[in-house]
């Protein structure tokens, strides 16, 4: 089994974050339905995975830019580099590399994986009105009205964390069962692995971004927005994704953690050998289950990267 850290974050989040489509004149909003007719809107994880890569590249950090491939389809023209070596975006979310349907293609499964940030509870969702207006210097002109949908909720949003970050040896496997011009690029350029200081290095920028949290959602155009954090519930498994998720609940009544479902979790057989830490962001759950641990952000990042073994020299 392979070693991963689980992450459940609690956070609330406000106005149009992640916009869907344009009706008329409304910029909807995200938002799923449950089985029992619940409105839960959410931010996508593709959006997260955009604010956090942002974050990367302000920390010195290579993005993938991304480039123009003539010979692919038009769905596929702009495509991943594929540089998982060179991109951290490319070793920490995966990537796909193909010039179209049918054709064989290089990729990584990402050893990080992200949920939608969606309400926890049914969401009342309001329509905030505007107009644009022509400029004072301009042509005089009726103003335009439109509508925005928005909405305040606590959402969840939870994080699996392999153990394989920077270490390409399965996508040189990939390579080779491929072939091709391409797979023949990426096995000559594409080491097996990276150095452990270099892995140490992503995890830790990702845990540090990911749990303080420093990333701005995106649309920060109209609005800025950043979550604000309620509670992180971190678990280290060494027997792989346990089931973890669902423990960490908010109790809408007293504005607070469900420190009862905490009490559940760690009295759960299977889950004994795991190790859990809460980080409590507004200082609010005076007494945690024996079993786990409180702890400040930077803590866990330490006891994070001792469980995935990046201690001592760099190799």
């Amino acid at each position: 089994m392979s070693k991963v850290i689980q992450i459940s974050v609690l956070g609330k989040i406000s106005g149009n974050v992640n916009a869907d489509e344009v009706i008329g004149t409304r910029v909807t909003l995200k938002k799923m339905y449950s089985s029992g007719g619940e409105v839960l809107p959410f931010v996508s994880a593709r959006a997260l995975k955009y604010a956090i890569r942002q974050a990367l590249k302000d920390r010195g950090f290579e993005i993938d830019p991304f480039y123009v491939d003539p010979r692919a389809t038009e769905a596929l023209r702009l495509r991943d580099s594929g540089r998982p070596d060179k991109y951290v975006d490319n070793d920490l979310f995966g990537y796909m590399s193909t010039v179209g349907r049918g054709e064989s293609a290089l990729r990584r499964q990402a050893p990080i994986a992200l949920s939608y940030f969606k309400a926890v509870k049914d969401t009342p969702i309001k329509a905030e009105f505007g107009a644009r207006f022509a400029r004072p210097w301009g042509e005089e002109e009726n103003p335009v009205p439109f509508e925005v949908e928005v909405a305040e909720f606590v959402g969840k949003v939870n994080c699996i964390i392999y153990d394989y970050i920077g270490d390409f040896r399965q996508d040189r496997k990939t390579a080779e069962n491929v072939g091709g011009e391409e797979a023949k690029r990426f096995l000559d350029e594409v080491p097996q692995m990276l150095s452990k200081e270099e892995r140490k290095e992503r995890l830790r920028a990702f845990l540090e971004i990911f749990l303080t949290p420093s990333y701005v959602l995106p649309r920060r155009t109209n609005s800025l927005n950043m979550p604000e954090y309620i509670a992180s519930l971190v678990a280290l498994s060494e027997k792989g994704p346990l089931p973890v998720f669902q423990y960490l609940n908010y109790d809408f009544e007293n504005g607070k953690v469900k420190v009862e479902d905490l009490e559940k979790m760690v009295n759960r057989e299977e889950l004994k050998n795991a190790r859990f830490f809460l980080i409590d962001y507004l200082d609010q759950v005076e007494k945690l289950p024996k079993g786990v641990r409180r702890c400040g952000v930077m803590e866990v990042v330490e006891e994070s990267l001792r469980f995935m073994g990046y201690e001592g020299a760099d190799s």
